[in-house]
């Protein structure tokens, strides 16, 4: 995991622009809600003057009720107004935040889809969640009040200069010689708060990664006797977490303090000066009365400004670790502006799929694969065999475009591929890893997830080839049976059947997949290689391959070692050489090619 060194001057005029254009999905809302906001402000400055008006005309002009009545109907139509504006101006903003948030994780997913897990593991599971979740949540405060809150404490104040100038200009001046202190103090204060929020901000990133792995480790670590140790080490982690949030709400809170105490001081020398001159009758009652009412809301937008700036911290602090996931460089950048696209890829009308000197060393390590060159046809059963860290899911991931910077060594029909073509690619892939991940969803949403559009009879269909549909008819609710986590509730062969007859269903011209018949008893396993042989008659079947049936059945078998590939034919020829192929067969003890 990468931690972010506190941004400069620099950095955070990027940041404020980056969020700044990530604002464009929602401009029209935030606008309309600013309008909004700002209009209800002009009604406050109206209101003022009528009700200072009417109480005027009652205690110095001898009017009755119904002679200010004329002036209390418009009063209570603009308290009125002013709250519809109120509920509507903040409805809209949250509005806008939200639509802000959606495209901005849309953003965030579909850039990590073309990095790859590679980069998420490079990265942290736990972080990169922090950043998808609690970071894009972050920016909801910064789009809904600090954005609005920084156009309303430039237009409001505004709004009552103009008036209070030409009503009682020295009323004016205190307000113009008061309202620069309550922004600077914020500026001043707010420095210290940015520092160590940044601090804040990555102890959380660290805080996700660690009880990200230690949750997923869970059974190692209760095996390992280990638990009350990581326990120990979580708590001190959160604590270290803690301590770092309470130093920033302590700054937060002294902000608002001094802003608060700035304001009211404000507010307090004009009452004095606006008492004084009545007192002395240099100032009629009614624009005193105007100003006094309108002195507490001159400075509330620049008050509720200074309180909203813990959002604007969090904002730029989540911002960064969002600009680190989309200015990451995407492969082959410069080959993807020059190459020529493939229109329309299909690899159902595929004559060949070529892998030409591809090698891929994974970072700070030595492992990998290497000068891999492969000819794979439109259709038939290929299976990659070889010992436990030869290579073959390495080679599995780089063919599904999970290391993007290799992809320009694949090509489809002649084609060089380049990373803007790695959706299309998988989109024509069904895959299912050694370990199959399934929803907190029903057994029918889980499968249909690679086929969304999948007809009641599609679902049953490929459930029946995958050797499930007889365990989910026998379940209670049947296909809408709700599985939890992980697929819990199941055994291991029930999931990965469903894993199976979710790939079963998307029909897809190339099938991928990792000892597919893992955990399954023999009738099963013989049923589940049925359907991949009828499948593999009219589409490419990618498998890497653990047991004796499913090499025996395959058009053609890779054999790896150290990263490269050193055999490759059919399971006679393979085994007439006497080479690696045989030494794995003799080193299963069951004719099995193990990983």
């Amino acid at each position: 995991m990468t931690t972010n060194p506190r941004p400069d001057r620099a950095q955070q005029q990027s940041l404020r622009a980056f969020l700044k254009r990530q604002s464009k999905p929602a401009a029209m809302w935030l606008k309309l809600s600013i309008a909004l906001g700002t209009f209800n402000a002009l009604l406050m400055i109206a209101g003022a003057y009528l009700l200072a008006q009417a109480i005027h005309n009652v205690m110095f002009e001898g009017n009755n009720l119904a002679q200010v009545t004329h002036l209390l109907w418009p009063l209570a139509g603009i308290i009125l107004l002013r709250a519809v504006f109120l509920a509507l101006s903040e409805r809209l903003s949250a509005f806008a935040a939200l639509k802000i948030k959606s495209a901005m994780r849309q953003t965030l997913l579909n850039k990590l889809a073309l990095l790859g897990p590679s980069y998420i593991e490079q990265h942290g599971q736990g972080a990169t969640l922090n950043t998808l979740h609690n970071g894009v949540e972050a920016l909801h405060d910064y789009y809904a009040k600090y954005l609005p809150g920084v156009a309303y404490s430039a237009l409001i104040p505004l709004a009552i200069l103009i008036v209070i100038f030409p009503t009682d200009y020295k009323a004016g001046l205190i307000f113009l010689l008061t309202a620069p202190l309550i922004p600077f103090f914020m500026i001043l204060v707010g420095s210290k708060a940015e520092a160590l929020n940044q601090k804040r901000w990555k102890q959380l990133a660290v805080l996700g990664n660690y009880f990200f792995d230690r949750v997923q480790g869970l059974t190692q670590l209760k095996l390992f006797n280990a638990t009350q140790i990581e326990l120990k080490q979580i708590a001190k982690i959160s604590d270290d977490f803690r301590h770092a949030t309470l130093d920033v709400l302590k700054i937060a809170f002294l902000s608002s303090f001094a802003l608060e105490f700035l304001a009211t001081i404000s507010v307090a020398l004009v009452a004095v000066i606006i008492g004084f001159r009545l007192f002395f009758g240099t100032l009629d009652f009614a624009t005193g009365f105007v100003v006094l009412l309108l002195a507490p809301e001159f400075y509330l937008p620049l008050r509720q400004l200074g309180s909203h700036y813990h959002a604007r911290l969090q904002g730029i602090s989540a911002a960064a670790d969002m600009l680190i996931i989309l200015n990451a460089p995407l492969p082959n950048d410069e080959e993807m502006a020059v190459s020529t696209p493939i229109n329309n890829l299909a690899l159902n009308t595929t004559n060949s799929i070529s892998i030409t000197d591809l090698n891929f060393i994974y970072p700070d390590s030595n492992e990998g694969i290497k000068n891999i060159n492969l000819t794979l046809p439109n259709k038939g059963l290929v299976a990659l065999v070889g010992a436990s860290g030869s290579g073959k899911s390495t080679l599995f991931d780089c063919l599904l475009g999970f290391h993007p910077e290799v992809i320009n060594h694949i090509s489809i029909n002649e084609n060089t591929l380049n990373s803007s073509q790695i959706n299309q690619l998988q989109n024509n892939i069904a895959w299912i890893p050694q370990k199959a991940t399934l929803f907190y969803d029903s057994i029918a949403a889980n499968i249909k997830l690679a086929k969304p559009s999948a007809t009641q009879q599609e679902l049953e269909h490929a459930a029946q080839q995958a050797g499930a549909l007889e365990f989910i008819n026998a379940l209670p609710d049947g296909f809408n049976t709700l599985i939890g986590e992980q697929g819990e509730g199941l055994s291991g062969g029930q999931k990965q059947r469903i894993a199976l007859a979710r790939a079963f269903i998307k029909q897809a011209p190339v099938l991928v997949l990792d000892e597919p018949t893992a955990h399954l008893d023999s009738q099963t396993e013989q049923l589940i290689q049925n359907a991949i042989n009828e499948y593999a008659k009219n589409n490419l079947v990618l498998v890497i391959a653990h047991r004796l049936n499913t090499v025996q059945h395959a058009n053609n078998i890779i054999v790896m070692r150290d990263g490269e590939i050193i055999e490759q034919g059919n399971f006679n020829e393979l085994t007439n050489k006497n080479g690696e192929f045989t030494n794995l067969l003799k080193t299963a003890q069951q004719g099995v090619a193990h990983d």
